[in-house]
């Protein structure tokens, strides 16, 4: 796997589809961006004169290139157009702060036009995450004036883009993409309602302070390394205590099913990935990475609550010599034998989807041999962790490896549902409502919305009767002593 990523991230830097739109080496138009930055630097100091020649050498380009931006971005081109002639107009009439409102807006179309950051183009932006910071200023600017409908559109296109600029969030700050992604529906929630506009204002405020420090990204075979390692963990910890479970089992089919499940989840991250970067883009992937994220999440929470009651309930030693007693070593249930590859399938996808569209995302960012080296690196410590587990948890006594285990999973259970519903929230599949004073806190999966808290506290009521119960029972079936 590491073999493919390497190749599939150099191919992708080169032959993604889309490279075709982007017009970043385009030195007219990185001219034409930079008259504009000072035609702005010109206005904000009254110098009408030398704005009014910056401008000249803005309308010159324009006249020159427009015909190619049409071919690129017809809806983008008649924005840039509008926008020029808006200009000229403010000028006619000295009307300075006019004439810097539309500048502002021209720099940001001509910085989208540059990057091939457009709409209209089937998804195939390569869209950076500077351009993605301008587009949520002008999603606050829309909010600020009032345009509520039109700053909510605004940040669903957003929604969808963030896969596109995700991997250089996430490669530098794990916090700020947790705030991110969490921010995202804060700000469809907020928008949506009429109540709560206001709020939307701190939020965008927020999240562009976060974001702008990280725009200029530099990645070494560190960075490359720690994406598998960060998003790798938690599918690890589920899959080692599967075959923890199975080991102590002494079941042989039971650790075919747990590898051959996690195989078939590793291989369909490959596919996937693989599909995404030579025939899709991240852009246009992004609401099914949301879906199959959300749903993936959301199965296997539950799967994960049975799991984690089970191996609580057997951490007895008694007990689970009883159960090993009433089974063939060789021959837990079919069924769940077929629920523990279930889980490693999901815990699998889940995670290496994510992994595998990050790693994409910084192809073309760094070397090709420090990226490979990065990419083995990762997996090959999250494969060194995984026996150390499994060493580990087989040597040790039923009962605390059991209720370890068991906390973790449920802690999993209890994670998973929160971001599959906040995923399936940003996917468009359920409202983003917004609660006040339900917890806020994205590291943990806590999210100010009923549709992911009410599923999690009864998960958590789920885990609390199970103790207790399990407690009861144990009380019940201890000898009484007599003397």
């Amino acid at each position: 796997m590491t073999i493919w990523l390497a190749a599939v991230c150099s191919v992708s830097a080169t032959a993604l589809p889309g490279t075709s739109y982007a017009a970043a080496s385009d030195a007219d138009t990185e001219k034409a961006s930079a008259d504009i930055d000072m035609l702005l630097q010109h206005l904000d100091a009254g110098d009408t004169a030398s704005a009014k020649q910056d401008f000249a050498a803005v309308k010159k380009w324009w006249t020159a290139d427009k015909n190619d931006a049409k071919s690129r971005s017809l809806d983008l081109a008649m924005e840039i157009d509008g926008q020029i002639a808006a200009i000229s107009l403010a000028l006619l009439g000295e009307n300075l702060d006019e004439a810097k409102a539309q500048a502002g807006n021209l720099r940001f179309s001509v910085t989208n036009l540059k990057d091939g950051a457009y709409t209209d183009n089937n998804g195939k932006s390569q869209l950076t995450l500077s351009t993605y910071i301008l587009k949520l200023r002008s999603a606050a600017d829309l909010a600020k004036n009032g345009k509520w409908d039109d700053a909510r559109n605004e940040v669903k296109v957003l929604q969808q883009q963030w896969l596109t600029v995700e991997g250089d969030v996430v490669s530098q700050s794990q916090s700020v993409y947790n705030d991110s992604e969490r921010d995202l529906v804060l700000l469809d929630g907020y928008l949506s309602d009429p109540n709560k506009r206001e709020q939307a204002g701190p939020i965008f405020d927020r999240m562009i302070d976060s974001l702008a420090p990280l725009a200029d990204a530099h990645y070494s075979w560190w960075d490359a390394a720690l994406i598998p390692i960060r998003e790798g963990i938690e599918a690890l910890l589920v899959i080692g205590a599967l075959l923890m479970y199975a080991k102590k089992a002494d079941s042989k089919p039971a650790r075919r099913w747990v590898v051959g499940g996690s195989a078939l989840g590793l291989a369909t991250c490959v596919a996937v990935g693989s599909v995404v970067a030579l025939a899709l883009s991240s852009a246009a992937f992004g609401r099914n990475n949301m879906l199959i994220n959300g749903w993936t999440g959301v199965l296997a929470s539950v799967l994960l609550l049975y799991v984690s009651y089970w191996l609580h309930r057997n951490s007895d030693a008694k007990r689970w010599s009883r159960y090993l007693a009433s089974k063939s070593s060789q021959a837990l249930s079919g069924g769940r034998m077929f629920s523990l590859g279930l889980l490693a399938f999901f815990a699998i996808v889940r995670e290496g989807l994510e992994t595998v569209i990050f790693l994409i995302g910084m192809a073309g960012k760094m070397p090709g041999a420090q990226l490979a080296a990065g990419i083995a690196t990762g997996f090959g410590i999250l494969v060194a962790a995984a026996l150390v587990i499994v060493k580990a948890g087989s040597r040790l006594p039923i009962r605390p490896v059991f209720l370890v285990s068991s906390l973790i999973v449920f802690y999993l259970c209890f994670k998973f549902m929160g971001t599959g519903i906040h995923s399936l929230q940003m996917a468009g599949v359920l409202p983003a409502t917004i609660q006040d004073g339900l917890p806020d806190f994205a590291s943990l999966s806590l999210y100010p919305s009923w549709y992911s808290t009410l599923p999690q506290l009864l998960f958590l009521a789920a885990g609390i009767a199970a103790v207790i119960v399990s407690i009861w029972t144990g009380k019940r079936q201890r000898p009484v002593s007599h003397s």
